[in-house]
């Protein structure tokens, strides 16, 4: 018998530490064009705004690819499709590395990098499949990687003026491929509690155990509540990052902020993302998952609001109470739909590509509004008043859920006493 830690197999922790290095490397791209588009337009003599594309057609396509990618893993599982995933990574990456003129650049990130994108839902479907009692933290702990690398890579990139962004790009592609090799070396295979279709059917008592899940069809997202409320709570959740990312250091800049009290509320804000991500993975291990996403989006819609009011404390408060569940939406959402969709990686897929809608509307939006009113606070309206209904949202599927079960345990009950 395998070795248990901490209730879960020894082989499950082991395989997220392989993920979340995976995860690392893949979101290494991603900090090497935060800080290098400057050199990478000056040394191919083309505009920021073309870099800015190549940046946009990833996050397009990766948006794209996420449903498709769910629906690969579920016909020919998570292992194929995360190891195909990470080779689009590794050649996107070596084509940059290698690029001579805008061209290759362009396709090598905006197209070929894109295309990872169909491994967006495979991370978070093995370890659904392979963790059982922690999987709230398993899913923080995955999350965490882009937040720690972010923290880890930025001052590497910054400080050393030697390093170029071939460089970098090309330890992209070397860390990229030392990460996968384990997936290959390491027998992830299925566990023994994901029983396959035909053992289900030899074990007809499992059946009665559980009830059916949902599938994942246009017409059950029409009909079905719950797959809507996800769906929007995840492209809330991109829109507000995508607001908070591309504006926030500018909100302040209007409201006369002095740069040190932006430096420290920004390092804030990423220590209370790390903070927060584990917190609410504690959490969602231990209480209703539905009330706990109803309470994260209440918390948001504080922040916005004190944000809105652009007093002497508020950058403080915003980077505490939005940092704190900055990284926990994501996580949260995926889980609910993993315990109610039958479907896991095309569910899970589409919810990411929810997601990444936001993050691009989001970021197109607030630009728009900048442009019509001189100034944000329009967008912080409609941050607030998305997180309203998500929190609304959720909290009406919980009390509906709560209804349902006791109904049928009623009904269960008076079956028995008749």
């Amino acid at each position: 018998m395998e070795k248990m830690w901490f209730q879960e197999k020894r082989s499950a922790w082991m395989l997220l530490s392989i993920l979340w290095f995976i995860a690392f490397s893949g979101k290494l791209s991603r900090f090497v064009m935060a800080v290098f588009q400057v050199q990478i337009a000056d040394d191919f003599h083309i505009a920021r705004s073309l870099v800015a594309g190549a940046w946009s057609t990833n996050l397009l396509i990766t948006a794209f690819c996420a449903p498709i990618g769910g629906m690969l893993v579920d016909k020919y599982g998570a292992k194929k499709v995360l190891i195909l995933s990470s080779l689009f990574n590794i050649v996107g990456a070596a084509v940059v590395c290698l690029s001579s003129g805008p061209i290759w650049f362009y396709v090598g990130y905006g197209v070929i990098s894109g295309f990872a994108g169909i491994g967006a839902s495979t991370s978070y479907v093995l370890l659904f499949q392979w963790f059982k009692h922690h999987r709230g933290k398993a899913t923080a702990i995955l999350t965490s990687a882009s937040s720690i690398g972010l923290a880890i890579c930025t001052p590497i990139f910054v400080s050393n003026t030697w390093l170029t962004w071939q460089d970098a790009f090309l330890v992209t592609a070397v860390l990229g491929l030392i990460t996968t090799l384990p997936l290959f070396i390491v027998a992830m295979r299925t566990p023994d509690e994901t029983a396959k279709p035909s053992q289900a059917a030899a074990n007809p008592a499992d059946k009665t155990k559980k009830p059916k899940k949902q599938g994942v069809g246009l017409a059950n997202f029409l009909k079905h509540p719950l797959l809507f409320i996800i769906s929007l709570a995840l492209f809330t959740c991109g829109f507000n990052m995508g607001t908070v990312e591309m504006n926030l250091v500018t909100i302040h800049q209007i409201n006369e902020v002095s740069p040190a009290v932006i430096a420290f509320v920004m390092s804030l804000l990423g220590i209370m993302e790390i903070t927060g991500v584990f917190a609410y993975g504690y959490v969602l291990d231990r209480m209703n998952k539905n009330m706990v996403m109803a309470l994260l989006y209440t918390v948001r819609i504080a922040a916005f609001f004190v944000l809105f009011l652009h007093l002497s404390w508020s950058p403080h408060v915003f980077a505490i109470l939005f940092g704190i569940t900055y990284l926990s939406a994501i996580p949260g959402g995926l889980l609910i739909a993993n315990d109610a969709f039958e479907e896991k990686g095309k569910a899970t897929g589409i919810l990411i590509m929810f997601h990444q809608a936001g993050g691009i509307i989001g970021a197109l939006v607030s630009g728009i509004f900048y442009d019509m009113f001189g100034n944000y606070q329009m967008l912080l309206i409609l941050n607030g008043a998305l997180c309203v209904l998500v929190a609304c949202g959720y909290y009406m599927t919980n009390k509906a859920n709560f209804a349902k079960r006791k109904f049928t345990t009623s009904s269960a009950r008076e079956t028995s006493q008749a």
